[in-house]
């Protein structure tokens, strides 16, 4: 039952998190045009689910799905000179090697039952939206809800998404790799948001992560607007 609560572990690693602010780091080109970069491969992820339905858009379908997708950009757009002084790039290797790594039966197994759970309360959802694209308001829902949450308790956010990530060798459990994958599906965006937002001064944190939710909460209702 442990796993279903934060332990007092996670109470101490909020406490002692490691999210002091660098050394101040120069302005980098290179840190900034990665974040847009890999912001923008998850737009592409976003703009393919709503493509695959593109047969069930409404009349001004078209023009609520560039709404959709400016929305995300101006926000990127917004953070771009924030992440030429704090971003660290993941890295492409990285990105690979999580996808195509050698994953054991218990990690499927969760990874299933994450994906058997979200679809069976999107497609519960009253909303009029074909699948796969019913995702996206159930998915944008929890984002904003964690996006309001970190203005006020962020380093708590962070600290608890990693508690659940992070599945050591002695925590490989089903129930463990469930609650990874459904952090990595609730939390994962606004986590990498928040990353970067924790490294700022605290003013320009405060600032960005209002901003944050504000986009978030537009654009669950902007995203109903593109099917009949």
């Amino acid at each position: 039952m442990k796993v279903l609560f934060p332990s007092s572990e996670l109470k101490q690693q909020v406490r002692t998190f490691p999210l002091k602010k660098k050394n101040k780091k120069n302005f980098s080109m290179k840190r900034g045009a990665a974040f847009f970069l890999e912001s923008n491969l998850f737009v592409l992820l976003i703009l393919a689910i709503l493509l695959i339905n593109k047969n069930h858009w409404d009349e001004d379908g078209s023009t609520m799905v560039i709404a959709f997708i400016s929305g995300f950009e101006l926000l990127f757009m917004s953070l771009f000179v924030p992440a030429c002084f704090f971003y660290e790039p993941v890295g492409i290797n990285r990105i690979i090697q999580s996808i195509f790594k050698k994953r054991e039966k218990n990690e499927w197994i969760g990874m299933a039952l994450v994906f058997f759970l979200a679809t069976l309360i999107s497609l519960g959802l009253i909303f009029d939206m074909p699948y796969p694209s019913i995702y996206l308001p159930i998915w944008l829902t929890v984002c904003w809800v964690c996006a309001f949450v970190s203005i006020f308790i962020q380093r708590f956010v962070i600290a608890y998404y990693y508690f659940n990530v992070n599945v050591e060798n002695d925590q490989k459990s089903i129930f463990n790799y469930f609650f990874k994958y459904s952090a990595l599906f609730i939390m994962g965006f606004n986590h990498y948001i928040q990353l970067l937002l924790s490294k700022m001064p605290f003013l320009l944190n405060k600032l960005f992560a209002i901003l944050t939710f504000l986009v978030l909460i537009l654009q669950s209702f902007v995203v109903l607007g593109v099917y009949d």
